[in-house]
């Protein structure tokens, strides 16, 4: 382990049984007050949040977008990173504007006479009261209606095109076909059926460094059916499928199957084979196998707590590839106290621990809590220690490029809301490689205006900056928008992007002028498109996206 890390190392341990300790003796509260995340961002697919994993935000959560006390949209977040989480829309029923309120869906154990909560029923159904008879609840009439499949998704048509207009002349153009499907409340029940799949053409003026001129990339990401539903005794999840418990295992074609013991407390199996990474294809060679127990107390509204406890296994024709114990908890309070943990140990054995000289490496630990001050105020920090892992793939990869990969960093954010509706964000880190002389260094920083000068006008700015042991370098973007009434917006942004070697004098600017649009018709039909210019050391030349779908 190199000096930086020893210098932090006990403080570390320290601090990772200190959160595990805090988490598991946390209260539950019974006031009732929702954790709110903001829309930060749009793009023709998907909707970008303020607010990630320090928030205890999971791949797979469900999401309420409101405005005015009315629910626009059902979203489910497809990726978390730290601060913020790219969310795809289930269900659309009005325009998603930028700044709209976003809700957690709670999950909390049901009475059998608990009416569920607004979000969990159609808006226009009624519960009636008891019969004092019999003590049953009267049906509404609109019971079928309550009970029909629920369709919600995008297919769109994307053509994407490169003038290269440098030295190289690789012009290059792509068409693209894109399915995102889900089907909810299938016969009236918690099933769902589930696709994501693109289609890709790649034409290049000329072949390079073995890359053809023309080539098709098909991709399957998910093809599944589904029961989910807490309440019930017995979960599963079939086809191409992404375990929400097990990120380390990745894309599986298998079965899932879920024990809930209680609505809190939930075990799992998961097996099947591994899809072929450059294409998707379907093969037998990669066989993955895991368990899992999930905990869960309290809830959103008030104080809640998550523990994943995780084993999985990776073979390559029967030969291990990888096996590794995975621990997950997250912990959200009402009082604004956000805290996260992650940590993959592998265990190795056979030609594993012959080349690590180790039978157990922790591979990955992440640690972040973040604090919110006041409404105004917040901040957060970060720990992340990773080292790569032997794998079957990579056993005959020489150890010097293996262990370049060990790597430790901290980082550091805050978020002052200012007079005049100002938001002022800033964040920097330090990261060190286990070959490296030198720390990496990196820094960002912004300021943005929801409603500058006029309403519904955007504005932001902002920059970042790094150093390594090679190169420095910085970029710097301002933005300005206008968002309608009905969901379109159109933004005009400008940027610079420069860096240097330290071994030489060798300087690099990179310059870009970007027009963007997002255009909502009838509710349902959309067009996107945007028209960038590059100019510079690097870059030269004009890239188009045009974009037309249709949301159901």
């Amino acid at each position: 382990m190199n000096d930086f890390t020893n210098i932090f190392d006990w403080r570390l341990y320290l601090l990772k049984w200190t959160l595990l300790a805090m988490i598991m003796t946390s209260a539950v509260h019974s006031q009732e007050q929702t954790t709110t995340f903001k829309v930060k961002y749009l793009s023709a697919e998907n909707v970008y949040l303020e607010g990630g994993k320090v928030k205890g935000l999971s791949v797979g959560d469900t999401l309420i977008v409101r405005r005015n006390n009315q629910e626009i949209a059902i979203i489910v977040a497809a990726y978390v990173a730290e601060y913020s989480t790219s969310c795809r829309v289930e269900k659309l029923n009005a325009p998603i504007n930028i700044g709209d309120n976003v809700y957690r869906k709670a999950l909390r154990p049901r009475a059998v006479t608990e009416v569920p909560p607004a979000e969990e029923r159609e808006k226009d159904t009624v519960v009636e009261a008891e019969n004092p008879q019999n003590s049953e609840k009267i049906i509404p009439d609109r019971k079928t209606r309550k009970n029909a499949a629920k369709i919600s998704g995008s297919i769109a048509l994307r053509v994407f095109h490169l003038n290269d207009q440098s030295s190289s002349e690789l012009d290059f153009f792509q068409p693209t076909a894109r399915l995102n499907l889900r089907m909810r409340n299938l016969w009236g029940k918690e099933y769902s059926l589930r696709v994501r799949t693109r289609t890709r053409y790649n034409h290049r003026s000329r072949s390079f460094n073995n890359v053809p001129e023309t080539e098709w990339r098909n991709r399957i990401y998910e093809a599944s059916f589904s029961y989910d539903e807490r309440q019930s005794p017995l979960n599963y999840r079939f086809g191409r499928i992404l375990s929400n418990y097990l990120s380390g295992v990745g894309y599986l074609d298998g079965l899932q199957i879920q024990y809930n013991i209680n609505p809190g407390t939930a075990v799992g199996l998961l097996a099947g084979t591994q899809p072929d990474w450059r294409n998707s294809n379907f093969q037998t060679k990669i066989q993955k196998y895991g368990a899992f127990l999930n905990f869960i107390t309290g809830d959103y509204a008030n104080q809640r707590h998550e523990s994943t406890i995780a084993a999985a296994a990776q073979y390559n024709s029967g030969t291990i590839s990888r096996e590794f114990l995975y621990v997950r908890n997250s912990f959200s309070s009402r009082r604004g106290l956000y805290l996260y943990q992650s940590a993959e140990i592998d265990i190795n054995r056979s030609w594993r621990k012959d080349k690590s000289g180790k039978s157990l490496v922790l591979s990955n630990l992440f640690l972040s809590g973040r604090y919110k001050f006041s409404r105004s105020f917040s901040a957060g920090i970060s720990f992340d220690n990773r080292q790569n892992y032997w794998t079957y793939e990579v056993r005959s990869l020489a150890d010097s490029l293996f262990d370049d990969a060990l790597r430790t960093g901290f980082r550091a954010n805050a978020s002052l809301l200012l007079p005049g509706n100002y938001r002022l964000y800033v964040n920097g880190g330090i990261r060190k490689r286990e070959t490296e002389t030198r720390n990496t260094y990196s820094y960002a920083g912004g300021i943005s205006q929801n409603n500058f000068l006029v309403k519904r006008l955007l504005l932001n700015i902002n920059g970042a900056g790094f150093s390594n042991t090679f190169t420095k370098g910085y970029n710097g973007t301002a933005r300005i928008g206008y968002r309608f009434r009905n969901g379109s917006r159109v933004e005009l942004a400008q940027g610079v992007y420069a860096y240097r070697f330290n071994a030489g004098v060798l300087q690099r600017d990179n310059y870009w002028i970007n027009l963007s649009g997002y255009i909502a018709v009838l509710r349902h039909l959309f067009f996107s498109g945007q028209v960038e210019h590059n100019w510079g050391d690097d870059l030269k030349g004009q890239r188009i996206l045009a974009e037309l779908g249709y949301r159901f």
